[in-house]
């Protein structure tokens, strides 16, 4: 796919992996950019960042991906805004503790900004996709949506309906494929983000991990990932071995290595 000159939709991109996948679509594919999120100050600044270096133009929407309404307007402002070619469902939040400690408003919110706003996204977007012959969705999931991960279960359930969503659409959706309508998923394990430090995972699998990939890397493999249209790419020599490994393993074992693994520092 060739992104130049096109437009790109990308949520989640005020930080972490979605900051920095808008600054290699606009630095290396040339693509222009609809950047979405919640803080809007961050998004200007990553505007004046991009403009400023080329003529890469970006449009920025303020949302929260936890309010339907919202999502549902995200889709009409960048729809209006412009001819979105692409779209970059990447948005995602997480918590990390014992799963009774949280409240079910913050899984309710997980749910709906990890799971329902891209499932809204993409269901918006391949039909608008269809009237105009031509789009791609890459939804970026995780290796918690292929794995068993304790302690971050509601974020984990909600990676793993992402990714089964997305590779029943992929199935669906393939004989559009000649009439260039594409639908990819990406599903990378830890980065080096502030969700990480935020969900207080910094303090259990340190940042500085080989379990952390840097989030530029994982940016430029996720877009080489979606320009070859992908039905599913896993970053990471570690990550591909990890998730190759697991078929191997039973569903037991392999959520009790993954609780040894999670299990949070003692407060003792």
């Amino acid at each position: 796919m060739d992104f130049g000159n096109k437009w790109v939709l990308i949520t989640g991109a005020s930080s972490g992996l979605g900051r920095e996948i808008a600054r290699y679509m606009a630095k290396h594919e040339h693509a222009h950019l609809v950047i979405a999120a919640r803080r809007k100050e961050r998004l200007e600044a990553l505007k004046q960042e991009i403009e400023s270096a080329g003529n890469t133009r970006v449009e920025v929407l303020e949302t929260d991906l936890g309010n339907r309404e919202e999502v549902d307007r995200l889709f009409e402002k960048a729809t209006a805004i412009a001819d979105i070619y692409g779209v970059i469902n990447n948005a995602g939040i997480t918590v990390y503790k014992i799963t009774e400690e949280a409240d079910l408003e913050t899984y309710e919110k997980i749910v709906n900004v990890n799971l329902m706003a891209p499932v809204r996204l993409t269901l918006k977007f391949l039909t608008y996709f269809q009237k105009k012959g031509e789009g791609a969705i890459l939804n970026v999931t995780s290796e918690t949506g292929l794995l068993p991960i304790p302690y971050q279960n509601a974020y984990s359930a909600s990676k793993h309906a992402i990714q089964a969503f997305t590779e029943g659409l992929y199935m669906e959706y393939r004989r559009y494929r000649k009439k260039g309508i594409f639908i990819s998923s990406f599903a990378p394990g830890g980065i080096i983000t502030e969700m990480i430090i935020n969900a207080g995972l910094g303090e259990k699998i340190k940042t500085d991990s080989i379990f952390n990939m840097k989030a530029e890397a994982v940016a430029r493999k996720a877009v080489k990932a979606f320009k070859k249209k992908k039905f599913l790419s896993v970053p990471g020599i570690l990550n591909k071995a990890t998730v190759f490994t697991a078929r191997f393993i039973s569903r037991k074992t392999l959520a009790s290595f993954s609780e040894l693994i999670y299990r949070p520092p003692s407060k003792n």
